[in-house]
Order: structure tokens, then sequence, then C-alpha cells
């Protein structure tokens, strides 16, 4: 059953359209992630739904209320959709302490003091803060200010929280922690969470089902985390989930030729499925799926490369490979690649694709985005 439903919703700031004809169904109880690059309107979608701004077409429901409609005329305010929000920087009020930050919304809903009070410790005890309800926010590490504003939000709605990149400014280490724990949180006490980033492995992590947004605001798939990783419906989809590489080939009897003008290279298709008529394709592969051949392979086996970089990262060895005039991006972990033998930075290798995807190549776009650019991978 869905606790919130968008209906054709468009957002706009003056004659700027940043959200077009959207649709959106939330199920209770689920934790959806909606991620999306830099400007691409996840921001402005969740500040609709917690009724911060109007938009200016179609409908928002929460729980079957009519929340937002500018044809009927509905704009019920913020206090009054029950929604948790945990804003990137937190928000709290720095001279309250901790208990008085999670009583405020509390106290604005003139709820009694006493019940406040307990409602407060509930959710304090559920962030695993109960003996920090006498602090102010100067005395508390950054990870502990989120807590904070995480237990304000679940005193607010204890049936939907929003978040929006709120742990963003942490350290990696805090990150990483602060993620399971948002995650069991919510499978713990049963909310429903949305989860605003543009950080695809956090949205991995913390979520059970992923919408993806694309630059101009449309939603381009949405899925679990493992079904969009596995099956990404496009090339979009496909470089955003992660460090990605893109060859332009060409198939024709049973091989896969590499389209360029320096040398001509061709490798078996193997299984690969191709997915349209097309004629030309992107031969798309993860770091962590290109197996390096230093015995040459093969000419009609692999495509051949050379080694441009070699960095030793501890569990792991990072390497930068040419084709012709293409980059490949190379992950191996560092027993495998001590086993075999590190290759030498100007040594050639061949690399087997073990996981490969066929797209079609749309435009000359494309191709722009996997030149050498200054021996970084694209």
């Amino acid at each position: 059953m869905s606790i919130i439903s968008m209906k054709n919703i468009r957002v706009k700031y003056d004659k700027n359209v940043v959200i077009d004809n959207l649709s959106l169904e939330v199920e209770r109880g689920e934790n959806l992630a909606i991620v999306g690059p830099s400007s691409c309107g996840k921001t402005s979608l969740m500040r609709a739904l917690c009724g911060f701004i109007k938009i200016s077409e179609g409908e928002i429901s929460i729980n079957d209320r009519l929340v937002s409609s500018p044809t009927q005329r509905v704009m019920v305010p913020p206090e009054k959709r029950n929604i948790g929000v945990v804003f990137q920087d937190y928000a709290v009020w720095p001279h309250l302490s901790v208990i008085e930050n999670i009583i405020y919304p509390l106290k604005k809903r003139k709820v009694p003091k006493q019940e406040a009070k307990e409602r407060a410790m509930i959710a304090l005890n559920q962030v695993k803060m109960s003996e920090y309800g006498n602090r102010y926010p100067s005395q508390l590490s950054g990870g502990q200010q989120q807590r904070v504003a995480l237990a304000r939000a679940l005193v607010s709605s204890a049936e939907l929280i929003v978040l929006d990149e709120p742990i963003t400014n942490l350290d990696a280490t805090l990150r990483e922690e602060m993620a399971y724990e948002i995650r069991n949180l919510q499978q713990s006490i049963g909310v429903t969470v949305i989860y605003i980033t543009h950080d695809q492995e956090t949205a991995m992590t913390i979520s059970n089902r992923m919408v993806i947004m694309d630059k101009k605001g449309y939603i381009q798939q949405i899925g679990t985390p493992e079904d969009i990783w596995n099956n990404p419906k496009d090339i979009g989809v496909y470089s955003f989930l992660g460090v990605s590489n893109f060859l332009p080939v060409t198939p024709k009897n049973k091989l896969l030729h590499l389209n360029s003008d320096v040398t001509s290279q061709k490798m078996a298709l193997g299984a690969l499925k191709i997915p349209s008529k097309s004629e030309s394709y992107l031969l798309a592969s993860r770091p962590m799926d290109v197996r390096l051949h230093l015995d040459d392979g093969g000419a009609d086996e692999f495509f051949l490369g050379k080694v441009e970089r070699v960095t030793y990262l501890g569990n792991q060895f990072d390497y930068i490979v040419s084709v012709n005039d293409y980059q490949i991006r190379v992950q191996e972990d560092s027993l495998e690649a001590f086993k075999r033998g590190v290759p030498a930075e100007g040594s050639f290798a061949r690399m087997e694709f073990l996981s490969p995807s066929l797209y079609v190549n749309e435009s000359e776009r494309d191709n722009s985005m996997i030149k050498m650019n200054d021996g970084e991978a694209l």
C-alpha cells in the first residue's frame, strides 16, 4: 500500500522547469533512495513533498490525503503533513540542549510536556544517544549531531522521514557507519524513509529500492539496488552507478571490432547479446570485471592494451590501460596480481571482459566520454 503518491507533478522556479510530469509511488515501510547528479531536481522533489515549495501542476497525496494540487487549490502546510525531515546541515538549534532540540517540534504542536519528554527519550534511545540528552550541539561530534537531527525527525513522524543528504559532510568511516545505522533503524521500527542523495554507494547501502534521476529531472530507472546494478536500463544509468569503461565496437562475424583509426583490433563476441540493430555499439564494463593477461592471449581473443599507470592501493592494484586511443580502468585484487605477476608500466597486456554489456552508441557525444583525458578514468 502506498504512503505517498505523486502524479504528473511539475516544479519550476520562474520559467525554469526543474521537474516535469513526474509520477512516483512510495510504498509504506520501504527505504527508498532518490539518486541523481547535482541540480537534477531531487531536492526540489523533496521540498515539494514536504510542502516547502508549491508544485505548478499535478497532485501529491500522503496517506490517501491530498496535500498539494494547484487545480484543486490545495496546499497543506509543512507542519501538517506529518513528515520528519533531516537536512544536510542537521539544522539543530545551538542554544538548545539535545533533549530540547528533539522536543521542539512537539512543543510547536502543543503536545503535553511529559508526553513530549517521553517520546523524545524513546527517540534518543532509538538513535543510541540516550546519555547525551543534557548536552549542547557544540559538545557533540558531527555524527552525534546527525543522530540528534534523526531523533527529532522520528518524534515529528513515526511513519515518514525524508533525509536530504544528511551524512555528506561526515568522514568516510562515519558515513559508512551512519548509513548502516539508518538502514537498521528503518528496519527495526518500520518507518518509511526517503533518502535524497547524489552518492550511489550510500544509496545502495541504505535502500531496498532506488529511483535514478537524470540531469533533466526525469526518472531513468526504478528498482532494487541489485537489479539496477546488474541490469542498467541504459548507458546513462550504467555510468552513473560507478566507474565505468566504454569502448566503441561493431559486431561482425561473431567478433567485436574496435572502432578506431589507430590499429585494427577484434575480439570474440562470445555470449554477449546484441540489444538492437545498430551500426555502432559501446562495450561497457566495470574496472573490477576486467582481467589482464600478460602472455599476449591471442589476437582474436582479447583486445591488446598498453599499461600506462600502475597504482598499489594495499588491498588492490589500480591500472590505466590504453587501448588504441581509448582508456580502460582496471582494478585487481592484490593477491591475484602478486600470484600472476604485476605488469610494469609501459608493458602490454590482453584484456578479458568478464561480464560486459553492449549498448547502442546513440551519438558522437558518447564517444567523447571515453577518449583519453589526462590519464583519468572516464
